[in-house]
């Protein structure tokens, strides 16, 4: 391995919404992270690797900070996202390039207090009215904190990403890799299934129920000729939640587990057999045992 090669771990912070998941599926390529237009979607980190032929990156998305609400599962994901730059090498506050607010300075403020000196992603950038606008807005958050760098980005649109990767990697220290070049995520398959069916359902249900519903994989099995059947069980907190998730006739569980098998297959180079199920689990989300087995809070 040469001397120049760079290893790096960089962490993604910020409140919700503002575009983190996105910015790790369009830095690594691929989708590691899910997405939706709903604020919270992330309940805990996910890792992607992204190798190159110098250097190779950890970039770890998290739960966008905000404040708690009382149950235990928000209180989870809170502690996970103000604990998620240990370790890191370089962290990264994600904002909405059209706005800077009092949820972005206790951002900056909690992990400036931890020593690190804190690079600025403007994200959303193709939402300006005008792309001149760019170098004002760098301007004016440039006031509120010594940044590292402060670099303008598009998730959706991917202007600049590569860019910013770049940036990352001339900035990872000398190291070489701790992973396989063609590992994409620390994550496991189990995991991923769980939060691919969970995006569906805060892609296709109402506001209430993506944030009362979890997913528990309850069966993942390796099978001939290239395919995977996974068990899937959703869980929600009360009757009519569960008669919504199914919907008439079953169409609503059908047509989430046919996306989630699609969004699966294309990720796991297999054909997925997806079953799935949903129960009522009334406080789950305030269980602590309940949270642990779903895989938050571990």
């Amino acid at each position: 391995m040469p001397d120049s090669h760079r290893f790096g771990v960089v962490t993604l912070v910020g409140r919700p919404n503002v575009g983190k998941s996105s910015l790790l599926n369009t830095l690594m390529g691929t989708k590691v992270s899910i997405v939706s237009r709903r604020p919270q979607t992330t309940w805990s980190r996910i890792d992607g690797i992204r190798t190159d032929t110098h250097v190779q990156l950890v970039i770890a998305d998290t739960p966008g900070l905000h404040r708690p609400r009382r149950k235990l599962l928000n209180r989870i994901a809170n502690q996970s996202a103000r604990g998620s730059a240990a370790g890191a090498d370089l962290v990264c506050q994600v904002i909405d390039a059209r706005t800077w607010n009092s949820r972005d300075v206790a951002v900056a403020e909690h992990f400036s207090a931890q020593g690190f000196q804190l690079w600025l992603v403007l994200n959303k950038v193709d939402l300006l009215n005008d792309l001149n606008q760019v170098l004002p807005r760098i301007e004016a958050v440039r006031t509120h904190q010594s940044w590292a760098q402060i670099v303008p980005v598009s998730a959706k649109t991917g202007y600049n990403c590569e860019r910013l990767f770049e940036l990352l990697a001339e900035a990872a220290p000398i190291g070489d890799p701790s992973y396989p070049a063609d590992e994409v995520t620390t994550a496991s398959s189990r995991f991923i299934a769980a939060e691919f069916i969970r995006e569906q359902i805060f892609r296709q249900m109402g506001d209430e129920i993506p944030y009362g519903s979890a997913v528990e994989l309850t069966h993942f099995e390796e099978q001939a000729g290239e395919s995977v059947r996974l068990e899937a069980s959703i869980w929600c907190e009360t009757v009519g939640q569960k008669a919504a998730l199914i919907g008439a006739g079953g169409v609503r569980l059908k047509s989430i587990g046919i996306a989630a098998r699609h969004q699966l297959e294309r990720v796991l180079g297999q054909q997925v057999h997806l079953v799935t199920r949903v129960k009522v689990r009334k406080g789950w989300a305030d269980d602590r045992k309940s949270v642990t087995q779903l895989g938050y809070g571990n």
